[in-house]
């Protein structure tokens, strides 16, 4: 479908869907080694207020352009002329020129940092979840040093004191397999303890193995329930000489996305 991307993963030719979706993992600070940059681009002149979409009509194989245009913009200044292979539908083609178009109007923030080998659990396209430590952000990034499982709640032991002033504290689990949970109601038990509903992934040792001591830790992040994450869409992972990988994101909404069902309107000029 011409909603998935191509993509070279392991020398194997595969594709990526785009969209909405949930999160395939998370990179907490414990797998960083430089710390989470963001960059904020300010809109500018320069910015692309609409898309012309170029492409192949299937029944008349003829070349057709629809315009891609907000409601609020029916005559933009600055549009990117974008021509679009593989794809025959005119709705289609709508679609996918406004998916770039919102990205262009409202992707404005940029995310980068530095981990070992971890990076290399996700690919171009996935959605993933960045945390940070920074004071004040209402986040707190552990390691899990013990869980028992009694009721169908699960308590976990963390490494880190956890501060039960956040809004309806929440918890996310990030798994040894790199695979994030989502986000549970966490309940309290002590300052280094708490609960969450059980789930099944907590029982598949591929996730959580706490027996063999060469497997890292499971982190947990204890986070307030107005998130304090960051949600983002890898653009490119780049190992580096020193072994490490430097990962690079840019900011997920799922606004992108609002006109993925979308028929063509017409020109509303």
């Amino acid at each position: 479908a011409g909603k998935s991307r191509f993509l070279l993963s392991d020398g194997l030719a595969t594709v990526n869907r785009e969209g909405i979706k949930p999160w395939t993992g998370i990179i907490t600070p414990h797998e960083m080694v430089e710390e989470l940059q963001s960059g904020f681009t300010v809109p500018s002149d320069d910015d692309f207020d609409g898309v012309d979409v170029t492409y192949i009509n299937g029944v008349t194989w003829a070349e057709e352009t629809v315009k891609c245009r907000t409601p609020d913009n029916p005559t933009p200044v600055k549009i990117e002329n974008y021509k679009l292979d593989g794809v025959l539908s005119q709705d289609h083609a709508y679609q996918i020129g406004m998916r770039r178009l919102m990205k262009y109007l409202q992707q404005r923030v940029t995310f980068q940092t530095t981990t070992e080998l971890d990076a290399l659990c996700y690919n171009t396209g996935d959605r993933i979840v960045l945390t940070d430590d920074i004071p004040g952000n209402n986040t707190i990034s552990c390691l899990v040093e013990a869980m028992t499982t009694a009721g169908g709640m699960t308590t976990f032991t963390v490494t880190e004191p956890l501060d039960w002033s956040f809004e309806n504290p929440r918890a996310l689990i990030r798994y040894q397999d790199g695979s994030a949970s989502g986000l549970m109601v966490a309940s309290r038990v002590g300052d280094y303890q708490l609960s969450v509903p059980h789930l099944s992934d907590f029982d598949d040792p591929l996730k959580i193995d706490q027996t063999s001591p060469a497997i890292e830790p499971v982190r947990l992040v204890f986070c307030g329930s107005t998130r304090h994450v960051y949600d983002a869409i890898v653009e490119e992972i780049a190992p580096q000489s020193d072994g490490t990988c430097q990962v690079t994101a840019k900011e997920y909404r799922a606004s992108f996305y609002d006109y993925d069902n979308a028929s063509y309107p017409g020109d509303i000029a």
